[in-house]
């Protein structure tokens, strides 16, 4: 425990005598603190930074010292890092300039060894947790310093000289595990793990959690508040991003997968994740939880709610503004000076936003668990954990855009347009329906977003499906199924449906839905969403709208491509949709237009085509010759067409996991040609007919560029942690299919007609013999 009495300064001697000390004993100044306060001034040139180390440094290294006049320093410190000033864009660099000046001679002076001498001081988990007996209790000031302390640090790594700051806190894992353990107690545990969350992302290397040695007590002695918090540093430590040096790259990632001491880390803090039974359902109770965020009777926009709030709460602090700290209620990171030198005290617009953040935190990193290569496990326990009607009962509270009236109560923010969407909700909204997409994505239970009636009519519809009819739907679960009339799926079509083309949720909206057909294609699932007006809408916006958003359109198109996948009724529905010419013109120009974003649906109409008109089809003259689409994708010359550009639009340098799709839906083409003994007449059609539309040796370049993507093809998809069963899936065409269509086209034997060598020319060479 620190002592508490009074400070003062040790009796110094002159620089003179302590350096005709040091010829004869070898003793000099070794600390800041040591020198006389007249040559500490001089050092500073006025800036205080000098006299605030020298207070900070004799804190550091006195039992005896004053707790009081180190916080206050420590307050001092943090203020002259921060800006209370409302920010203009021309003040902004100024204000910024003066920050990285006064972090930068702090630096320079030590001032980062002094606070990290502070915040090593001995610590416990917190004394509720009973089996952990960790060093010594801190007392309650010794933690607001220590949280100030992880705030300073904080705000200097954002600086020029972050990276050494970092640096010095990454390199010992006694400080790094010491960092951790401040995350267990209130006052810290916000701070801490701001700083935790900075020195990681700061790292290209992912951070192996079997480095804190205690990481698994340490997350069970949280508190609900503290692991929601948490889940900031779970973000960085289990995201499959964070692993590669090239974020976008495909060829890139095979390459860093294959080398020599690739360690996939991320995978290996999934599993140590994992091996905590009590952490799955207590993200999974936070994520649910009713408590949510300001509503008010009468106000349909949840920026009217938040604008009502704030005034509420800027009229209580009006009459109520403390002059001293705050110290029993103290939780570093809320409780903030509001003007330089001010008292700290709880901000409780800082408390509702990191509630609000805390809440996004956990549903993304619930999503990040499903991403993994133990994503089967996880659908399983979050099945049974009731998840599905928890997010259902979730999904009632949000406030849509369409629900809002055109006359809103409040005008909107200045400078942002009428389509805006800005609310501190945003992003809850968008993890909630990527952790529905990752939920239901080639899902067993992914039935458990309907409601129990709703299931019953998937029944109804399932007895009438033939080939296509699942054979488990008696064996859904009922007790952990969404309540009431609506499922989750329903009420997320139903919402689709109303929110404006433009809106930023209907990306996310769209995917959560096309995860839910993903797998195996299941026409019961098409025709009850066909029944609720889906298809009709998808496609008559398309039709309707100069869809400008590339994620959008490509979400419509993915969409569209499961619900009409082998499914004749939607052909029907889709001929009635587009029944002019002008119509069917404008929607088949937006596909050709835009080939990366629709190439899945050019892929689904050729899988339908094929399954549709085979012999034991009974409407296989309706497919051949009076479904417009089916008709207008069945001809030679459009698939030869969409052969070239997909071919060419993507090379082996390029190919991300956007557009390696594309590569996939070219080999569709050519398995089916491949089953009629018609490769030969493909390839020579794209060396033949298409070679008045390239360069010099553009046709050779064009199949020696596909051949290349089809090796690459064979190392992506070949290698053994590849899981390859989803391309089965969604085809109905086995992979060993995939592969031996594969293996043909890129044979070595050039005499073969079927391997795409037989049709590439050698370059002529220029020099002479």
């Amino acid at each position: 425990m620190i002592r508490h009495k009074k400070r003062t300064f040790p009796s110094k001697s002159s620089v003179f005598l302590a350096q005709e000390q040091w010829q004869y004993s070898g003793n000099a100044y070794k600390r800041l603190s040591q020198l006389p306060e007249h040559v500490i001034e001089e050092i500073g040139e006025g800036s205080g930074i000098p006299e605030i180390v020298a207070e900070l440094d004799y804190f550091s290294t006195h039992m005896d010292a004053d707790d009081d006049l180190c916080l206050e320093n420590l307050k001092t410190l943090l203020g002259n890092l921060m800006n209370f000033e409302p920010r203009r864009s021309n003040e902004e660099s100024n204000a910024d300039d003066e920050q990285q000046k006064y972090a930068a001679q702090f630096y320079e002076h030590g001032g980062v060894e002094v606070l990290m001498r502070i915040l090593m001081f001995n610590t416990q988990f917190p004394q509720a947790c009973k089996n952990i007996k960790v060093g010594y209790p801190e007392s309650d000031l010794l933690l607001r310093i220590k949280s100030l302390v992880l705030e300073i640090l904080t705000k200097i790594s954002t600086t020029s000289i972050g990276d050494h700051v970092i640096n010095i806190l990454m390199e010992d894992d006694e400080v790094l595990n010491y960092v951790f353990t401040l995350l267990s107690h209130t006052k810290t545990f916000i701070n801490a793990c701001q700083l935790v969350e900075d020195m990681l992302q700061s790292k290209r290397q992912v951070l192996d959690l079997h480095r804190i040695s205690n990481i698994k007590t340490l997350i069970l002695s949280l508190t609900d508040s503290q692991l929601a918090n948490f889940c900031r540093i779970l973000a960085v430590a289990i995201s499959d991003l964070d692993i590669y040096e090239n974020k976008s790259s495909l060829f890139a990632q095979n390459k860093q997968k294959r080398s020599r001491g690739f360690v996939n880390v991320r995978d290996i803090n999934q599993e140590l994740l994992l091996g905590i039974p009590e952490l799955l359902p207590r993200l999974v109770n936070l994520a649910v939880m009713k408590d949510y965020t300001p509503r008010y009777r009468g106000m349909v926009s949840e920026l009217d709610c938040w604008m009502e709030w704030i005034e509420n709460q800027m009229a209580e602090e009006v009459y109520d503004t403390p002059t001293v700290d705050d110290d029993e209620d103290f939780i570093g990171g809320i409780s903030e000076p509001t003007s330089a030198g001010g008292a700290m005290n709880v901000q409780q617009g800082l408390k509702i936003t990191e509630e609000l953040v805390q809440r996004v935190e956990v549903v993304y990193v619930l999503g990040l668990f499903l991403l993994g290569k133990h994503r089967k496990k996880v659908q399983r326990k979050l099945a049974e954990l009731k998840l599905a009607p928890g997010l259902s009962e979730l999904f009632d509270q949000f406030i849509w855009k369409c629900q809002v009236s055109r006359y809103s109560s409040r005008n909107r923010l200045r400078g942002h347009n009428a389509a805006c969407e800005c609310s501190p909700e945003v992003a809850l909204k968008i993890q909630f329906l990527r952790l529905v997409h990752s939920f239901c994505d080639h899902s067993d239970y992914k039935h458990l977003l309907l409601s129990k009636n709703e299931l019953n009519e998937v029944k109804r519809i399932n007895t009438k499906a033939g080939n296509l009819s699942l054979p488990n739907l008696d064996a859904v679960n009922k007790s952990l199924m969404c309540k009431g009339s609506k499922g989750l799926l329903t009420k997320i079509v139903e919402v689709m449906k109303k929110e404006p083309t433009t809106s930023t949720f209907r990306f996310w909206l769209a995917r959560a839905v096309e995860s839910y057909l993903r797998g195996n294609t299941s026409y019961c699932d098409q025709v009850f969403l066909m029944r609720r007006g889906l298809l009709q809408h998808v496609a008559t916006n398309i039709v309707e709208h100069e869809i400008r958003h590339k994620e959008i359109l490509q979400s419509s198109f993915d969409l569209l491509g499961e619900l009409v996948k082998f499914n004749i009724e939607a052909f029907r529905s889709f001929d009635e949709i587009l029944n002019t010419s002008p119509k069917f013109d404008k929607f088949t120009s937006t596909v050709n237009r835009n080939l990366v974003d629709s190439n899945m649906f050019i892929r689904s109409l050729i899988l339908s085509l094929e399954h549709l008109t085979n012999d034991e089809s009974p409407c296989r003259d309706y497919a051949k010759k009076e479904n417009k689409l089916l008709m207008y994708i069945g001809d030679f010359n459009k698939q030869l067409d969409y052969l070239y550009k997909l071919i060419k639009i993507i090379n082996v340098q390029n190919l991300t996991q956007e557009n390696v799709s594309c590569l996939n839906t070219t080999l569709v083409f050519l398995m089916f040609a491949n089953r009629k003994n018609q490769l030969p007449r493909y390839l020579q059609a794209l060396r033949d007919e298409k070679e008045d539309m390239m360069d010099v040796s553009g046709c050779t370049n064009l199949l020696r560029n596909f051949r290349d993507l089809l090796i690459f093809w064979q190392d992506h998809y070949l290698h053994k942690d590849k899981d390859c069963s989803a391309l089965e899936k969604s085809s109905r065409i086995s992979f060993d299919y995939w592969k031996q269509t594969v293996s043909i086209l890129v044979d070595e034997n050039k005499d073969l007609t079927t391997g795409i060598l037989h049709y590439i020319t050698p370059i002529p060479c220029d020099r002479p013999n």
